[in-house]
This record gives structure tokens, C-alpha cells and sequence, in this order.
């Protein structure tokens, strides 16, 4: 998605970053890893046919993808390969309220690949609300499928999908934050109203992350793959990207030491800061 090509979302533990060609030795790694394969549901690529994927995702507006930093992998006094110091962007409980404007990271991606653990993915359809007995509904389908003129189609719910791809970096609690996140940049960016996953019913952790953390609910099993389907859903995107904010708040509330100033709770309220990765090759 060409969308957030150029910028990156700066959390409390993890920066979410674009998916550039330069993840792409990384990436393609990962996915030889028959564990993630399985857990995915993907097969391998070779690396021309990774290499295809990347510039299709990055042209494709019904995909939006993001690499995972995580910040315990980064040092602000730490300097890359050509001696230059390593410029990361703060976490949002990190700097002054008055400095939230947006800032440019024109290195950020050649600088941080080291710590990359995952990857991080919305794909965005249109939601099915025909109802058979619904006599309204019926004549506008049949309308819009006799229509010569093509109808846009309004793409308000997504696949979320977070792969953890570091082994020492699982099992870790990112995922909440990640989870939250994301879905906040689809609610608010892309206008999103509804969030789904599909997940093994033999992986109870992730089960475990969108019923019992994010709140998502069962909607569908399919029994014949042993795959739930679970759903998070709202109204309208505001209604979401609200629900989210409030989701944020509380896990905040659970962390926050009692002796914590009004400020810094207000500043561990904000779930991201956007700033620019603008492309330099």
C-alpha cells in the first residue's frame, strides 16, 4: 500500500516501519522457517518471487503491510556500519507533549534492520451484508450487479494478521500493543469498522491474545481446516478507532506505577507518533 510507504509508527516497545527491499534478505530467511510457514499458512518463494511480492504489496491498496522493530534491540548512542549515529524516534512517553510534531527518518530502514523480529499486515476487503431475506437488499444487488458503470467498493473491514518471526521474541506481550496499534492506524487511516483474524485452533497464545486482550469474539469455525474466525466490530471507523483508544487506556492504567505524574500518563496514553520514512533509493 502506497499509503504508508513513507511513514512509520513510533510505540512504547516496537516501531512499525514500511516494508522496504531492503527487509527483503531478512524477510526471505524467515519464511524458509517451517514452523512460520505452517503458522502463516504460506508456502516458500524464492527470493525473485519475494522480491515480486514486495513491489506488489507496496503498489496493492488493498495491503498494508508493516516490519516490526523492537526497541530492545536499539540504542540511541548506537552507531551503524558507516560510524553514524543511529537516529531512533522516541517513544511517545519519551518526549514533551509540545514535541509531537511529525519528524523525517530518511535512514531509518538501512539503520535498523537488525532489529527486525516480524512483520505486521492488514488486508482490506468489502464487507458482505446481503441478507437473503431482505427483499430491499436483493434488488440492490441485483441494481448494482446490472450496472454498467462500476461501483467502488468500499473497503471497511480487514484481515489482521501479526507474525512474531525472532524466536527470542515471542511470548514477550507485544502483541497487545502491536494488536492496538495497528487497528488504530486502520481505524483512523484507512476508516476500517471491522477487524477479523483466522487462527489454528492449536494456537492457543494467539487465541488467548485476540479473545482475552483485544476482545475479540467467535464468529465462524471451520472444522475442516480446525480454523476459528474471530472478529472485533464496530458501527462506523470512529466508533472503532475509539473503542481502541479506550482498550489503550486500560492497559495503560494496568501498567502504570501509582507514583506516576499526570504528564507521563498522558504521554503513555498516546498508542503511536507518526513520522516520515521518506524512500532515499
Amino acid at each position: 500500500m502506497k499509503l504508508n510507504y513513507g511513514l512509520c509508527l513510533s510505540g512504547q516497545r516496537c516501531i512499525l516501519v514500511p516494508y522496504r527491499p531492503e527487509h527483503l534478505p531478512n524477510y526471505h530467511e524467515w519464511m524458509q522457517d517451517p514452523f512460520l510457514l505452517e503458522m502463516t499458512g504460506s508456502e516458500p518463494l524464492t527470493m525473485e518471487e519475494e522480491i515480486q511480492m514486495q513491489k506488489e504489496w507496496r503498489d496493492d491498496e488493498k495491503k498494508c503491510t508493516f516490519i516490526i522493530l523492537a526497541r530492545d534491540l536499539l540504542n540511541h548512542d548506537e552507531v551503524d556500519g558507516n560510524g553514524e549515529k543511529i537516529e531512533i524516534p522516541l517513544m511517545p512517553s519519551e518526549r514533551f507533549e509540545n514535541d509531537r510534531k511529525e519528524k523525517s527518518f530518511p535512514k531509518l530502514i538501512e539503520q535498523t534492520l537488525h532489529a527486525m523480529i516480524g512483520d505486521i499486515n492488514l488486508f482490506l476487503s468489502e464487507e458482505d451484508d446481503y441478507n437473503s431475506d431482505d427483499e430491499q437488499n436483493f434488488q440492490q444487488q441485483q441494481m448494482l450487479q446490472t450496472n454498467k458503470e462500476k461501483v467502488p467498493a468500499e473497503l471497511t473491514q480487514a484481515e489482521l494478521d501479526i507474525m512474531i518471526a525472532v524466536e527470542s521474541h515471542r511470548h514477550k506481550n507485544l502483541g497487545t500493543e502491536l494488536g492496538l496499534m495497528m487497528m488504530y492506524y486502520g481505524a483512523s487511516a484507512l476508516l476500517l469498522r471491522r477487524f477479523y483474524v483466522k487462527i489454528k485452533d492449536t494456537n492457543h497464545s494467539s487465541i488467548k491474545l485476540f479473545k482475552e486482550k483485544l476482545g475479540f469474539v467467535e464468529c465462524a469455525y471451520a472444522e475442516c481446516f480446525g480454523e476459528y474466525e474471530f472478529e472485533l466490530k464496530c458501527e462506523t471507523s470512529e466508533d472503532m478507532a475509539e473503542l481502541i483508544e479506550q482498550k489503550w487506556q486500560c492497559l495503560v492504567a494496568q501498567k502504570q506505577s501509582p507514583s506516576a505524574t499526570e504528564e507521563t500518563v498522558a504521554r503513555n496514553g498516546t498508542i503511536y507518533d507518526v513520522h516520515e520514512c521518506p524512500v532515499t533509493k
